[in-house]
């Protein structure tokens, strides 16, 4: 019984390590899943290259309110402009505390009467065309214009509006998720409107109808 003991221990040790290795036909063990994606805290904007009518980032924006001004191209000469903006319903548009407003003029365009009723009662409260909204499907429409004919056309080379797009934190939004914003409609006021006159003419009326223009538009990404 002596010398099988040493047989017996090596074959149970035998045993044991071949129990231990898995099968050779059996799975491989599944991946580790990936990382969670880190959430995002604001918004990064990035302008779009050329001179013509064009969305740009304006410098007091922050990493969670981004102010675009649309600025046009330099030396066309118009009277106002405006555009329908869409952006994804993760993005919010913001107002502006001046105006309590989803539009700012941009200080180009003569908003107001030439010839100013001397006889006004409050002269402050005239009206202006600045004019903006957000409609259903998160669309901004927005447009400001000069409404006197006997106004001069501006330069359009400048910053002629803004618009405000806010990061909104409960919306889940990722870190590097793009955000595609799309231009639905644009359209500016030519420098030829027609004459002033008191009372409507066919040219006026010809030369009415704004003009249609193409818009850039950068890209935006959750950051």
């Amino acid at each position: 019984m002596r010398r099988l003991t040493p047989l017996l221990a090596g074959l149970l040790l035998g045993l044991t390590f071949a129990c231990s290795e898995p099968p050779a036909d059996s799975p491989p063990p599944p991946p580790p899943p990936p990382p969670a994606a880190a959430l995002a805290s604001g918004l990064v904007y990035t302008d779009p290259t050329g001179t013509g009518w064009r969305l740009v980032k304006d410098a007091s924006s922050t990493s969670t309110r981004l102010v675009l001004n649309l600025v046009g191209p330099a030396d066309l000469k118009s009277r106002g402009a405006g555009f329908n903006l869409k952006a994804p319903a993760s993005v919010r548009f913001g107002k502006f505390t001046e105006t309590d407003f989803p539009v700012k003029d941009g200080g180009v365009y003569e908003l107001k009467n030439t010839q100013p009723n001397p006889n006004a009662e409050h002269p402050e409260l005239e009206p202006v065309l600045v004019a903006g909204g957000v409609k259903p499907g998160n669309l901004l429409t927005v447009g400001v214009f000069q409404k006197d004919r006997r106004a001069t056309a501006k330069d359009s080379g400048a910053t002629l509006l803004q618009i405000a797009l806010e990061f909104d934190a409960a919306a889940g939004l990722t870190a590097g998720q793009e955000l595609p914003l799309t231009i639905t409609k644009s359209k500016y006021q030519a420098e030829d409107i027609g004459e002033f006159q008191i009372f409507p003419t066919y040219e006026m009326v010809a030369k009415a109808p704004l003009v249609d223009m193409p818009i850039a538009v950068g890209s935006l990404r959750a950051n």
